[in-house]
């Protein structure tokens, strides 16, 4: 039998900050569905503009789902999850500035994308574990958010808030997270 492993404190705290990543993705989607009636009314757009705006995330959110592992595999766990946590934060703080639906819509499809890129495959089982906090805790932080946005009246922070939270799990991956090598030789074997 194997002795177990010490703890490692760096390790550690780069999956708390894919975790922390995690649930701002799915806390981020929930805030946004929560309060999209006033968000509507406060960008002026339609009821049907206003429902494609959640529809398009979550589809770049699975979608992107299924290329996940395979980039973090081709560019390193490290790598892929410190873009996802940086693209995640610059899309949502960027959404709110928008100032047309075709331009909004295109952002939520990029902060979409990145959202669906917080955790790869091989992480499944840290993954499991943080489904299972975003699944569940997710949903009751977004409620209370959505309130407090409410009685702020700033319709940005709906947004917003996901920026400051991913920037700090960038920041823990990149401490925490080993750095693998580059593995460019499997973009010519993918079957574009």
């Amino acid at each position: 039998m194997a002795a177990p492993q010490p703890f490692n404190l760096r390790l550690a705290l780069g999956l708390v900050g894919i975790l922390l990543a995690s649930l701002m993705s799915g806390v981020g989607e929930r805030v946004t569905q929560t309060v999209l009636t006033d968000v509507v009314g406060h960008f002026g757009f339609s009821h049907d503009e206003g429902s494609w705006l959640t529809t398009i995330y979550s589809a770049a959110e699975v979608s992107m789902m299924l290329l996940a592992g395979w980039l973090a595999v081709t560019f390193s766990l490290r790598r892929f999850a410190i873009g996802a946590c940086l693209s995640l934060a610059l899309f949502s703080l960027l959404v709110p500035l928008a100032d047309s639906f075709p331009l909004m819509a295109g952002l939520r499809v990029a902060q979409g994308l990145a959202s669906g890129s917080i955790l790869p495959w091989h992480s499944k089982l840290y993954g499991l574990s943080a489904y299972a906090m975003t699944a569940t805790f997710g949903p009751y932080l977004s409620a209370p958010l959505a309130a407090l946005y409410g009685d702020l009246g700033d319709w940005n922070l709906v947004f917003w808030e996901t920026a400051p939270v991913c920037l700090l799990a960038a920041a823990l991956v990149s401490w925490g997270l080993p750095q693998d090598p580059l593995k460019l030789e499997r973009c010519k074997q993918f079957d574009w």
